[in-house]
């Protein structure tokens, strides 16, 4: 007999740590709510089990889709280089909890496994199952700390974007700490010293921001232009910051410009310190 309740409960617990050493192996970071909608996305393609026995390409495809599904609503469609590894990872660590699930049971030849269209169900405490999980997590998490060689605090990248039908080139850092969201398109947002790139910006714009930054109404945003209010936490304050959607950011290579999609650009009121970048970005900005 299999409790449905059960099931959903284990695999939605399995399925989060999972997604967090996927995520990790991948170089990305979910926020807590997508984590959450992966976990349950998760939990329910395990229904299969009660579903009759499909063809074995059948079966196949649906793993690969929902893993890929999983992982997409986990960390978005954005970079597919990346959504593609941690599709690869989640399902692997899927496979590898399964194939010590089935071990056991060669080991001790117990009765209480279930099977169907390639999903395992071991009848043993669910504490165990998730148990493993966490380990599984716990283990890729101390890898990454051990194997992982420094990296340099600052990784300085040449941008271009278009603001106000003017075309800006950017210097951008690498900060480790800057994590700011786009709230209507969920997607990193590039931070700006509007006292060191002012220099840069057409005046319409640069106006707009002087008048934010002093308090005053600043009117209208500039003409071609989408307003963003992105918000910014720091250990002292909580603050709205003025930001502007951007179609596409491109990456200043030696081959060109590689385009990195759309998403927005926040300015922030005071100056980065450095002759060096105008601009902070996350990990998860590339």
């Amino acid at each position: 007999m299999i409790y449905l309740d059960v099931l959903l409960l284990v695999n939605f617990l399995a399925a989060y740590f999972f997604l967090l050493a996927a995520g990790a192996l991948s170089g990305q970071r979910a926020r807590f709510g997508r984590m959450l909608l992966g976990s349950t996305l998760s939990a329910l393609s395990s229904l299969i089990l009660f579903v009759p026995e499909q063809p074995y390409g059948v079966q196949l495809a649906y793993k690969l889709a929902s893993a890929l599904v999983i992982t997409a609503a986990t960390f978005g469609w954005r970079n597919k280089r990346r959504l593609l590894t941690a599709c690869c990872w989640f399902a692997a660590l899927n496979i590898a909890l399964a194939g010590v699930v089935l071990l056991a049971i060669l080991r001790t030849g117990t009765p209480l496994l279930q099977t169907g269209n390639l999903t395992v169900y071991l009848r043993v405490s669910p504490l165990l199952l998730v148990g493993l999980s966490a380990l599984c997590c716990l283990a890729v998490e101390l890898g990454l700390r051990l194997l992982n060689k420094p990296k340099p605090t600052k990784q300085i990248v040449g941008l271009e974007l278009e603001l106000a039908g003017t075309i800006l080139h950017l210097r951008a850092a690498l900060d480790t700490g800057c994590h700011l969201i786009d709230p209507i398109t969920c997607l990193p947002v590039l931070v700006v010293s509007f006292p060191d790139a002012q220099n840069r910006l057409p005046q319409i714009l640069r106006d707009y921001l002087t008048a934010w930054f002093a308090g005053k109404p600043p009117g209208d945003p500039p003409p071609h232009t989408r307003l963003r209010l992105i918000p910014c936490r720091t250990a002292s304050q909580h603050s709205l910051l003025p930001g502007f959607a951007v179609g596409n950011i491109g990456l200043i290579t030696t081959n060109g410009i590689l385009g990195l999609g759309r998403t927005a650009v926040a300015f922030a009121p005071q100056s980065f310190g450095s002759e060096h970048y105008e601009a902070l970005y996350g990990n998860d900005f590339l």
